[in-house]
């Protein structure tokens, strides 16, 4: 049994033949996603490459992540690949991880979770293994080891939690007692780290004492369910497991007696020093401490003669001093433990993305997952347009509204006749710091190149499958019944419709370009004047010499100011509302959800309850702007009504209102400005994010064709021979035709572009797979900030350095942990563990954690 040569236990590796993932894989890919699965030869290679690299690893930091990425990916694959015993086959065999090599026995499941669940084990030993070989001589290997064995901990717990929902196979090294004894055995190797952290640093005896405890209960639960556990730890094992916990609790006695004897217990003291060789005495008792090692004898030896000598002093000086009676056994007070460990929780694959990197086969999506996919993305936008549509028609509400009534610009030129008011002034400067009117020439001009660009990309792709189609179509007209293989028109009907969408998205755009052009026009002029310098801007303003003393005491101005104020903050919360909805829109995938029901057999019939649930995120949202258009139809209210008594108490000239407009203008421009600015942001990032859209699909069009002309060159090749009576290919009497080149399972399909071209209204978020947003041709046109693709992962963690290699453990000086004043001997501390080599032993060409 691994572990035995230290007075820690470390779990062995669960062991497993290689097998092989492709050709089951392959077929399912074929049969069930009607695509070609040497597309994902890479994605095979490196599934199988992970694999072999964990079924025998070595105890390693660099081990450990390759573990950590095997089983995440594994957690990936589990969600499109149905891998069980009514589904895809794959017979995963592992052995016991228990008993000699020869001796221990295989178990198989065609069950992914079985896998997965022998993963996680082996992740649980090596944290095991890592941890015995931490150097626990110094205050840092004693705090990794305790990580480390805490986080053991959690991976056998996990497997526990999840046996019953994975069903997984009676492997006795996964069932629940097993599971639950080295969950407490790791806890409480852990816990015994801290404990011996406190006496080397000196802590209070009470203190020590309740560690102790805690480290003893945590041995006796893991002994009782090792006990329970069929036979499947060795004597050795459980024998250790219930030596360390008598051990533990003869140290929490005495511990306890060192703490009575400073607070003048002498009494109590001298009982608890007896109690605890009572426990010493149960731990030497029958053949479990003969079997135990050297070091598991030497911790319990080294603590009875320091009790011994303790008691012996204890009970001179209560006898010829104190003359305390002895507490009977029975009467003593139990010690609190206090625990310090837990088993931490096994991570997630979304947790550890650094070390498992980008899912395998993340282009591979069902047809069916792809057209439930574009429906709810079209429910979807439907909705965030929806919610966007109303707060922009609100704005344009409010703006209209308070145009229609000169507000602000009438109690402006009322307050101050002459000069620029400081609402102009900031405006005026906002213009100008970015660009003014030439700013937006400059990016309409962009945006109009980029248009044409994009256009040209789409009709010279719709080229490409036009010629295709008609030099099949002459080949067919040339040849005949002879000229076999499908119709062009019968394998592009995705790239058909693909192209379809993308017209009916460019001709949206151009609609919003005009109506941008249109707002442009009607407001340059206006907006050439904010950019000019203030003299210039407030020369071009009519000046008042009338007095405005009236205004500064009319009521209705203050109360005005007040609604307008109030009426501002409503419409600023709306721009960073929008950006939300479209934030969380860009990142609702629905597509996992879809394959993870489809691959359960349940998507068919439950896509619209998924929709719903999917859907019912944005209620909030709808809350929201339903909030906020209601304040505002009540604050116009209060406008209008508070505007009019404004009017009638107080008269103007001719001159003010000249002023009025002139200031009106210069708001609506600013307002325009920030308006057109904003859409024509929009209008840059759609253009360019759908240009590389439409270059992938460019690319498909042309592998497409390209493969078609070789078929047709291998046809053509082999209708020759047989003319010529060669022989070879495809006969007017029916003869076999070589296979297309560009074809996979199914009637659609697979190849160049099957896996890589979607359906109308495709979800975003999967590279590949992304689709623009619709630009809704309105008063506001916006265009959607959903990203094409998926951003690259951030690069691993590189493991440390290889651990070095030293033949003997490290001879150094360490506190003695059972001596009353924590003196310090020049003789190594025998519960200090020998190095342990790659494969767990002791012994030379050890392997040394972090120099110990």
């Amino acid at each position: 049994m691994a572990g035995v040569s230290t007075n820690l236990l470390y779990v062995d590796y669960k062991k497993a033949d290689r097998l092989a993932f492709a050709p089951p894989l392959k077929e399912y890919i074929a049969q069930s996603y009607a695509e070609d699965p040497d597309v994902y030869i890479d994605d095979f290679r490196n599934l199988e490459g992970l694999r072999g690299d964990v079924v025998a690893p070595d105890t390693h930091v660099a081990s450990l992540n390759k573990l950590l990425r095997y089983y995440g990916q594994l957690m990936h694959l589990s969600s499109k690949f149905p891998m069980d015993e009514n589904h895809i086959k794959i017979c995963f065999c592992w052995y016991n991880a228990f008993g000699k090599d020869k001796d221990r026995k295989s178990v198989s499941s065609y069950n992914v979770k079985f896998e997965i669940a022998s993963i996680i084990f082996d992740i649980g030993a090596m944290y095991s293994q890592l941890a015995v070989a931490e150097n626990r001589g110094t205050g840092d290997g004693l705090k990794r080891a305790s990580i480390y064995f805490q986080q053991a901990a959690g991976a056998f717990k996990h497997i526990q939690d999840s046996a019953l929902e994975w069903g997984l196979p009676s492997a006795t090294d996964l069932q629940a007692p097993t599971l639950t004894a080295l969950t407490n055995l790791m806890l409480a190797q852990a816990q015994e780290c801290f404990w011996y952290k406190a006496v080397v640093d000196k802590m209070k005896d009470a203190v020590i004492a309740r560690l102790a405890a805690q480290a003893a209960e945590y041995y006796d639960v893991a002994h009782q369910s090792a006990v329970g556990a069929s036979g499947t730890f060795t004597d050795a094992w459980a024998g250790q497991m219930q030596i360390k916990a008598n051990h533990f609790r003869a140290a929490a006695q005495y511990r306890k007696a060192l703490d009575c004897q400073g607070t003048a217990k002498y009494g109590e003291g001298v009982a608890r020093l007896q109690y605890a060789l009572g426990f010493i005495k149960k731990a030497m008792e029958g053949s479990s401490f003969k079997k135990a090692t050297q070091y598991v004898q030497a911790d319990l030896k080294n603590l009875q003669q320091t009790l011994q000598a303790a008691l012996a002093s204890a009970e001179k000086d209560n006898d010829t001093v104190y003359m305390e009676p002895v507490t009977r056994t029975e009467a003593l007070q139990p010690i609190g433990a206090a625990n310090m460990v837990t088993p931490h929780s096994f991570p997630a694959p979304s947790q550890i993305t650094d070390i498992v990197g980008p899912p395998l086969f993340a282009k591979l999506v069902p047809f069916s997952v792809h057209q439930s996919v574009s429906v709810y993305t079209h429910k979807k936008e439907a909705l965030v347009n929806s919610l966007v549509t109303k707060l922009t028609e609100a704005t344009a509400v409010a703006q209209s509204t308070l145009a229609s009534m000169n507000l602000p610009a009438a109690i402006e030129a009322l307050e101050q006749p002459i000069g620029l008011p400081k609402t102009v002034i900031e405006h005026s400067e906002e213009v100008r710091q970015q660009g003014g009117a030439q700013s937006l020439h400059d990016t309409w001009a962009t945006i109009t190149a980029l248009a044409e660009k994009d256009n040209g990309i789409l009709v010279e792709a719709i080229r490409t499958l036009d010629e295709e189609s008609a030099e099949d179509e002459n080949m067919r007209a040339q040849f005949g019944p002879r000229w076999t293989g499908p119709r062009s028109a019968e394998l592009t009907p995705n790239l058909r419709e693909s192209a379809k969408v993308y017209r009916q998205k460019l001709d949206t755009a151009k609609k919003s370009d005009l109506l941008i052009k249109a707002k442009l026009e009607k407001n340059l002029h206006f907006i050439e004047s904010l950019g000019l310098t203030k003299p210039e801007l407030e020369a071009s303003i009519p000046s008042s010499t009338q007095s405005s003393t009236l205004v500064t005491r009319d009521p209705n101005v203050k109360q005005l100011k007040q609604l307008l104020d109030q009426l501002n903050k409503n419409i600023k919360r709306r721009a960073p509302l929008v950006a939300e909805i479209k934030t969380a829109a860009a990142a609702d995938d629905i597509a996992p959800k879809l394959v993870d029901a489809a691959n359960r057999k349940e998507g068919a019939g439950d896509d619209e309850g998924l929709f719903a649930e999917q859907l019912g995120r944005y209620e909030a949202f709808e809350g929201t702007v339903r909030e906020l258009v209601e304040e505002q139809e009540l604050v116009l209210h209060e406008i209008r009504e508070t505007n009019d008594l404004f009017h009638a108490s107080h008269q103007t000239t001719t001159l003010i209102r000249e002023r009025e407009q002139a200031l009106q203008n210069l708001d609506n421009a600013y307002k325009a400005f920030r308006e057109i600015s904003q859409n024509m942001a929009e209008g840059l990032k759609f253009y360019t994010d759908f240009q590389s859209v439409l270059l992938r699909f460019q690319s498909n069009c042309r592998d497409f064709a390209s493969a078609r002309s070789v078929d047709k060159r291998d046809q053509v090749g082999g209708l020759m021979r047989t003319a010529a009576g060669i022989g070879g290919g495809g006969s007017a009497t029916g003869g076999p035709a070589l296979p297309p080149r560009h074809a996979g399972q199914g009637q659609q399909g697979g190849g160049y572009y099957q896996q890589q071209q979607p359906p109308q209204g495709q979800g975003q978020g999967q590279e590949g797979y992304a689709q623009p947003g619709v630009w809704t041709p309105n008063q506001a046109p916006s265009y959607s900030s959903t990203p094409y693709g998926q951003q690259p992962p951030p690069p691993h963690q590189q493991p440390p350095q290889q651990y070095q290699h030293q033949n003997q453990p490290q001879q150094q000086q360490q506190p003695n942990p059972f001596s009353p004043n924590v003196a310090y001997s020049s003789q190594p501390l025998t519960s200090m563990p020998p190095p342990m080599n790659a494969q767990g032993q002791s012994g030379s060409g050890g392997y040394r954690p972090y120099g110990a």
